[in-house]
């Protein structure tokens, strides 16, 4: 929020918002009444200091090159309403001062004086540099049109007389229009090359005869315009130019230092006319280039010792033109003598008298318009024109940002683009784009944004009304050195600047499009920057792999709750389960890193031998061909070594292509992340004796046969599957329990009830309970990759299906049996990030204990039964009732109970780490 500034002492402020009144001053501030008169007459002339201070570092509202809008504190202030701020604050300390010392005034005025006069230089000059480069460049583009020793070579006044009026409708449309600074519209030189072969065509196909060859030409420079206006209108406006924004930093440093180096080739063409050949190694050719590189030194030297742009660049304009003037009169040179040496434009007198006020669609009779040859002999040209100007005309409007350092929308620009050669087309004139050279320049001079392009128009106006005449007294050598200028500044700012920050690989892909850039063209150089770039990115993705991480089973866990045998078995054995977690998009460069790990860990002797083997998919969006024959290899490389391999974390567009292929049977694809192929891959490691008991129910028992158990019954079983135990006096001890627990019965899917949570605490007998948490990623349904169960609605639509391995049949399947690891498990609501919505903390079976926790005052947190599930609960008041009548039995609760949370614990820190090497490592 900007604010007003108010003086208080010597060099400081007080920074007052701008809508909101000044507060009274306290009750202890010293008044003017209490000041004697030196004292106030001291603290005036402190003011008056402050506000001239103010103004002259641009802190008040009135000073000069200030916003005309402005953001106070309760959003944007018009332009009114700042004037009227501005006009009140510098009137009362006008006032104030005046009428104490008014021989203080005229430093003020005299200063914004000074100012009008500065911004009036600098605008004008860049606008009349714009205007020497913009038009130099239509009279250019307007020779490459017709050509030379052409029919069309005779009438190159009425080219001239399109392109002068181009640049001008250009320059006011991308003014009025666009939002880069500097904004300057000119002929573009990438489409002159190309009409010119089109007006060959034409003038081949016509014979030469001029009365048909001129108007169809004219029609089908106006023509190329309107449609080349469209695509680039289309473009912006379904935003489809944003995709040069994905280009690397090296191929938009390249395209601009080699806009810097084709601008020095084309100063050092302009000033000696000669291209670089035997014959441009004269004396006399190098006697015209030596002035313009003496003035793009002096310019450059200038700018070196920091001399003001808007003083120093008008001086030596002027001083060239004027001593080169001088000089020719001193030795007697007339313009025809300078001409033919090379000095300045060598036009013939006829093209400079016809030149002015020519008007096409006055003159042109439509009738003399070979339609039929407009659109046989120029379609293919024009369908070229449109492609590569799209792609150029992408990357210099995205190059924008870069040059100016701020954010342009390329797809406004191109918009602009687009509107400005439909006007420029409608008028029957050529059309073109920015102009970066001449924009360079007027933000080298830093002046107003828009006048300079205005002021540039205004003079192309006149020179296409008066002619072209006046040109003739400017020297060559002054053009060739401003376009030497501002090529060494490019080639300063996007080449050798760099260097500093980029990588080897960089520099020369920059070094390379910048040299190409002369030699085989700009587009050929820059899709050649960008094929390198490409290259070194698979090169890095490669070096960096597809693996996010790699791990085993010894160090990655389940979230199924298992005995101490369990736990030791798996510490010891665990590294038979190899688990890789995959990241990215899949493709040539990345997917062979899987077979090479996986490779690596068969031979290695450092683990036990490999059994399972997990990838994980959760983090992989998509694959391409070759990662999807990789997998296949997978299968030839587990049946080879005889290895189960689990594809998990798959999404549905992954699965069905992994399913195209042809595996073998040990080849599993689940849908579930990676904990459930986790929990499936330990289970089937686990010897018998250890699975089966205690985890699962005796055989022999059915869901009904459990429902019909009592307390005592269920209570016996409870404490023969709990990992406690032992047979001991702690056992006899909690026998008595038995007569203070509640049998509950929890249908497959259903919930816990929170309120149930917070007190009592239960006792699992038969089934499974899994304790879930909604994760950080389900708090908005349009995250990207945050994907919701479809099954049911709300908490009840949380289900696991992973059932006991020994119920019966009818009523529940088992999916853990032995030897029936290739059935797929059923998609449950998953933890993987950026894949779902829930994270299972914890999977518990028969012998756990749910105790009192933060499940019944958080609603996040949730136990829900994977399967029908018996349980007996100790309710609170039961809980105060045994300790009053057996103690003894109640701390042996107690001691089960401390014993529980104690090994939670332990559990929770263990899966706290795996989550978090999930995410960070």
């Amino acid at each position: 929020m900007e604010t007003d500034a108010l003086p208080l002492e010597r060099g400081g402020v007080e920074m007052t918002p701008l809508l909101q009144p000044a507060a009274p001053p306290p009750a202890h501030a010293v008044s003017q009444e209490n000041l004697t008169p030196t004292h106030q007459k001291q603290q005036l002339m402190r003011r008056v200091r402050s506000v001239q201070d103010a103004a002259k570092h641009g802190l008040l509202l009135g000073s000069q090159g200030r916003s005309i809008s402005r953001p106070g504190q309760y959003g944007a202030v018009n332009g009114p309403l700042n004037s009227q701020h501005s006009s009140q604050i510098t009137f009362s300390v006008h006032d104030s001062f005046t009428s104490r010392d008014p021989l203080a005034t005229p430093p003020l005025d005299a200063r914004r004086v000074k100012a009008l006069l500065l911004d009036v230089v600098v605008n004008g000059t860049s606008g009349v540099i714009a205007f020497l480069l913009s038009s130099t460049l239509a009279v250019s583009c307007a020779s490459v049109v017709v050509g030379h020793g052409t029919p069309l070579a005779s009438v190159i006044a009425h080219f001239i007389d399109i392109n002068l009026l181009g640049t001008a409708v250009l320059s006011v449309v991308l003014a009025w229009q666009s939002c880069a600074p500097w904004t300057l519209g000119a002929i573009d030189v990438f489409v002159a090359p190309v009409m010119a072969e089109m007006a060959e065509k034409i003038s081949h196909h016509l014979h030469g005869d001029l009365e048909k060859v001129v108007p169809t030409t004219v029609v089908m420079v106006a023509i190329t315009s309107m449609v080349l206006g469209l695509v680039f209108f289309l473009m912006g406006l379904f935003r489809v130019t944003s995709i040069a924004n994905y280009m690397p930093y090296p191929v938009i440093a390249g395209f601009l230092s080699g806009i810097g180096a084709q601008l020095m080739k084309n100063g050092i063409h302009m000033a000696s006319s000669k291209a670089v050949t035997a014959a441009f190694f004269t004396w006399k050719v190098q006697l015209l280039v030596l002035p313009a590189l003496a003035f793009a030194g002096l310019a450059r030297l200038g700018q070196y010792f920091k001399f003001p742009v808007a003083f120093s660049f008008p001086c030596l304009l002027a001083l060239s033109l004027v001593g080169f003037q001088v000089i020719s009169s001193m030795y007697g040179s007339s313009m025809e003598t300078l001409s033919k040496e090379g000095w300045v434009f060598s036009w013939d007198p006829v093209v400079v008298a016809e030149t002015p006020m020519w008007f096409p669609w006055a003159e042109i009779d439509f009738n003399h318009v070979h339609w039929h040859t407009l659109t046989h002999e120029c379609m293919e040209f024009m369908v070229s024109l449109i492609i590569l100007g799209a792609l150029k005309y992408s990357v210099a409007t995205t190059s924008l940002s870069t040059l100016f350092g701020r954010e342009i929308s390329p797809d406004n620009e191109m918009r602009v683009i687009g509107l400005a050669n439909l006007a420029s087309g409608l008028m029957g004139c050529c059309g073109g784009c920015h102009y970066l050279s001449a924009m360079g320049i007027m933000k080298q001079f830093e002046a107003h944004e828009k006048v300079p392009a205005l002021v540039c128009a205004f003079l192309v106006v006149v020179l296409w009304m008066v002619g072209i005449r006046m040109l003739q007294f400017v020297p060559k050598f002054i053009f060739g050195g401003l376009l030497l200028s501002v090529g060494l500044h490019f080639l300063e700012a996007y080449l050798v600047t760099p260097f500093h920050f980029l990588k080897p690989i960089e520099k020369a892909t920059v070094v390379l499009i910048t040299s190409s850039f002369l030699i085989i063209g700009m587009l050929e150089s820059v899709a050649l920057g960008i094929i390198i770039s490409m290259i070194e990115l698979i090169w890095r993705i490669h070096a960096v792999g597809c693996v996010h991480h790699e791990t085993t089973g010894a160090l990655t866990r389940s979230a199924v709750d298992r005995t101490p045998e369990q736990t030791a078995y798996l510490d010891s054995e665990g590294s038979a389960i190899f688990v890789l977690r995959l990241q990215g998009y899949l493709f040539f460069g990345t997917s062979v890193n899987i077979l090479e790990r996986m490779e690596t860990r068969v031979h290695s002797l450092d683990f036990s031998k490999l059994k399972f083997v997990i990838i994980d998919f959760g983090l992989v969006p998509s694959f391409d061909a070759t990662a999807l024959l990789n997998f296949r290899k997978t299968s030839v490389l587990a049946d080879m070594y005889m290895f189960d391999i689990y594809f998990c974390g798959l999404k549905p567009e992954i699965e069905l292509a992994l399913r195209q292929n042809h595996y073998s049977q040990r080849i599993h694809l689940l849908s579930s992340d990676v904990d459930i192929a986790l929990e499936i891959c330990e289970n089937e490691l686990l010897p018998d004796d250890i699975c089966l008991t205690p985890q699962t129910p005796r055989p022999g028992k059915s869901l009904n046969e459990w429902k019909t158990m009592s307390q005592l019954e269920l209570w016996e079983h409870f404490m023969t599957a709990s990992p406690e135990h032992d047979g001991t006096a702690s056992y006899q001890k909690l026998l008595p329990l038995a007569a203070y627990l509640d049998i509950v019965v929890v249908p497959n899917g259903s919930q816990l009830v929170p309120e149930r949570l917070r007190d009592d605490t239960y006792f699992i007998c038969f089934g499974y309970m899994n304790f879930v948490t909604g994760s950080e990623f389900s708090n908005a349904h349009n995250i990207p990759g945050i994907r919701y169960s479809d099954v049911g609605q709300g908490d009840a639509g949380y289900l696991d299906n992973h059932q006991n391995d020994e119920v019966d049949s009818n009523e529940l399947s088992g999916v853990f049996n032995r030897r029936k690891l290739s059935f797929v498990v059923p998609e449950e609501s998953q933890w993987t990030p950026f894949t779902t919505s829930k994270s299972r903390l914890l999977k518990i079976g028969p012998g756990s204990v749910i105790t009192p926790n933060v499940a019944g005052m958080d609603p996040e947190y949730k136990y829900f039964a994977t399967s029908d599930s018996v349980m007996l609960r100790l309710r609170a008041v039961a809980m105060e009732t045994l300790e009053a009548r057996a103690p003894h039995t109640a701390v042996a609760v107690l001691k089960l109970i401390n014993m529980r949370l104690a090994s939670r614990f332990r559990h929770s820190s263990k899966r706290i780490s795996q989550m978090s090497s999930l995410l960070y490592k």
